[in-house]
């Protein structure tokens, strides 16, 4: 459960930092999210307990993957609805 709480903020927090650091150079974008987030977000954690998954059941660690993947995708989208929201008002 934790594993899926630091990664959907994670996501969340990149969604909002895309928005707000749109105008901010590439190399700027790619530290704060890929470095500074992306280093609070956990996918090897996410890998290693899909393997463990898979092994005990190949439904169980497909719906567990597309579960973390869908919910990480929504929480980005959300992140970075919230973050324009905030840069208008």
């Amino acid at each position: 459960m934790g594993l899926w709480l630091v990664n959907i903020v994670g996501s969340f927090i990149i969604g909002i930092a895309a928005a707000r650091l749109v105008k901010r150079s590439a190399g700027t974008r790619l530290f704060v999210s890929t470095g500074l987030i992306g280093s609070f977000t956990s996918f090897s954690a996410f890998s290693a307990d899909w393997f463990r998954l898979l092994e005990s059941s190949l439904l169980t660690g497909v719906m567990y993957a597309l579960g973390m993947t869908a919910a990480s995708i929504v929480a980005a989208a959300l992140g970075l609805l919230a973050g324009r929201k905030g840069a208008v008002e």
